[in-house]
This record gives structure tokens, sequence and C-alpha cells, in this order.
């Protein structure tokens, strides 16, 4: 065989080993992962059991809930690392009983291997934690929102639960915070965590879909009837609802960079632009009004917000985002997390929010 005959077959077959090698990591980053099948039909008219909601009892005297928003954790394993020692160091101060997380845990093709490691990180605590989906969790659909859900479940501390199958999106649930076995507060997470076309055109945030707010309000009145009165409660989801635009419009100081500052009689915190919700109201805050249970609403998604605004009588408030990625997209400027304490003794438990800065101009 001739020199240059060699060399053609010598490229011929680098040529085929590559080819291989893409398909591979191609197969490996786009084969679809489903989940295992998942079928609950829920309906206004069927029985309510308050046995099956998922309760934490108050082992003292309050019940601490440390948010982590927006970790967004992706292919950049230094940040990664970086939003880690994050959380690490505020579950060290925090101590909390329930880690709560509102959306976008992951992101981008990285997920359906990051997401091994955020179990085993979260596993690590040995507390109890309870996600919901935002848009980048489900950015990338061969990583199915339902085949997530399996691995959550499967972790020992997990709360999370795929719900009723015939609601918007995967991971709808209700867990009871309990005191000596009596509810004395309910939380509702609730997945609203992708964008949606409308009428207009415009692509945008979905709203809490009809079916959603019905299972609500069968829940609110179930565990009401169950505990002989209205439970307090609070809601987690991705996406601000349509009045967190409304009362920042209308209670936001604008300063010179044109941030909407939160005055103290109606909240604290800041919003560098205008909430991010959908176009549409659907009706869930109204309806959180006339059962008047919910008391608080936390979402995430807009990094750079950390407002919190009392509104006809509902506080709303963002999770400060945790954890410095995605870089360069997160222009925050303090990251952190939110912590949540549920204090007192039965029906009178008061609640208190807190921004704890990690890193950021307020350090």
């Amino acid at each position: 065989m001739s020199k240059k005959a060699k060399i053609i077959k010598g490229v011929k077959a680098a040529a085929a080993v590559l080819a291989a090698a893409v398909i591979a990591v191609v197969g490996v980053l786009f084969f679809p992962l489903t989940g295992e099948k998942h079928i609950e039909i829920w309906s206004a008219g069927q029985e309510f059991d308050i046995e099956k909601i998922q309760t934490l009892e108050k082992q003292r005297g309050d019940f601490k809930i440390l948010m982590f928003t927006d970790t967004q954790l992706w292919s950049d394993l230094s940040k990664n690392a970086e939003c880690y020692e994050e959380m690490d160091a505020l579950v060290e101060k925090t101590q909390p009983d329930l880690i709560v997380l509102p959306g976008d845990v992951l992101s981008a093709l990285a997920s359906r291997f990051s997401i091994n490691n955020f179990i085993k990180h979260m596993e690590s605590y040995g507390v109890y934690w309870a996600p919901v989906f935002g848009n980048h969790d489900d950015e990338i659909p061969s990583n199915s929102l339902n085949w997530q859900t399996d691995k959550y479940m499967k972790a020992q501390h997990c709360l999370m639960q795929k719900g009723p199958s015939n609601l918007y999106g995967c991971g709808n649930y209700v867990i009871n915070i309990t005191e000596n076995g009596k509810p004395v507060y309910t939380l509702f997470m609730l997945d609203n965590g992708r964008y949606t076309e409308y009428e207009s055109g415009e692509t945008k945030e979905i709203y809490v879909g009809y079916e959603q707010i019905a299972w609500y309000e069968w829940n609110v009145n179930g565990i009401a009837n169950a505990a002989g009165r209205v439970v307090p409660s609070m809601t987690f989801s991705h996406f601000a609802q349509p009045q967190f635009r409304q009362a920042v419009e209308e209670y936001g100081v604008q300063d010179e960079n044109g941030c909407y500052v939160i005055p103290e009689e109606y909240g604290f915190g800041y919003c560098q632009y205008l909430p991010s919700a959908a176009p549409v109201d659907s009706g869930f805050f109204d309806k959180c009004l006339e059962l008047g249970s919910t008391k608080y609403m936390f979402c995430g998604h807009d990094h750079e917000n950390n407002a919190s605004v009392t509104y006809k009588g509902i506080t709303m408030t963002y999770g400060l985002k945790t954890g410095p990625s995605p870089v360069p997209w997160n222009y925050a400027k303090e990251t952190g997390g939110t912590l949540i304490t549920i204090a007192g003794a039965g029906e009178a438990q008061n609640v208190s929010i807190e921004h704890i800065v990690m890193n950021g101009e307020n350090r």
C-alpha cells in the first residue's frame, strides 16, 4: 500500500471514530428521558382525605423554611461549586426545618447530569426539601419534568409529588405543617413555570391554570373542614402573580436608576424592573382573597428583584437569588437565601420573612 493510500485510510478511520463519538455524545445529551408513566385524575367531586397530605411536625416554638431561589445549576462547574458553598453556609446559619426551591433549580443540557449531584447535595443536609419547576428546568424537552420528578421522589428527604396529571404542569402538591398532629399552616407548591403564546402573538409567562385554582380551592376547603377552621397557608411558584406587578407599580418609588424601592409601610426590598407576570389574570389571587387562607405568596424568576409587598392583605415576596449562575445573564446585586419563620402556638401563628445576603453589595 502506498504512503498516500495509508494516509487516506488513516483519515477515513479517524473520521469514522469522530463521527461515532459525535453520535454517542448526541445520544447521551438528547436521548429522551420520559420517566415513569403517571396518570392521576383529580375532580372537584372526589372525597377529600387530609391523611393523604404530607405533614411536617413543628419540633419547637418556630418552624424555619429556607428558600433557595433560581440556583440554575448547569455546565459551569466552578459556578455550581460557588452556589453549593453559598447553600451550605445558609443551611449552617439558619438550621432550617424545610428547604423550598421555587423553580429554575437546573439549567440547560447539563441538567441530566447535574441533577444527580444536586440531589446528593440536598440529601447531605438531612433536611426535608420541596422543589417546584421553573422555565429553565424545562428548557431541554428530552429531560422531561416527569423524569426529573421521578429522580427527586426517590430521594429520602424530598417531599415533591407529581400531583394530579390533569392539572397544568408536574409537581402540584401540598404540605401541612402540624403541631401536636393538627395542621397550623399549609404550603401549596404550584407549577406555573413555563412560557405560553397568547392571542396577541406574545410569548410570556403562563398564568396559574383554572384547574389548578379549582384544585387549590378543594384543598383549602378540605383542610378547613378537617381542622374545624380555615388554616392559614402560603404558596410557592416560579412566576409572580399579576398583582405583584400592580403592587410594585402602585407602591414602589423609583430612584434615579429606575429601580422600584418599596417603602417600609408596604414591605421591603426593591425591583430592578417590574415583576414578570402573565398578561392574563386567571383569578388565582382573587380566589385566595375569597377563601381567606393564603396570606403569603413566594416566587422567583426575576433574579434582580427581591421585593416583598403586602397588597390587599396578601404579602408577595421574591426569594433572594441563590448562587452566581447563570453568568453572564445574572445581574442580581445580592445573592443568598430567604428565611421564612412560622412562630407561635396553635392558631396564633406569626410569619416573618428575611433575606439573608451572602454575597453582594449589602453583605
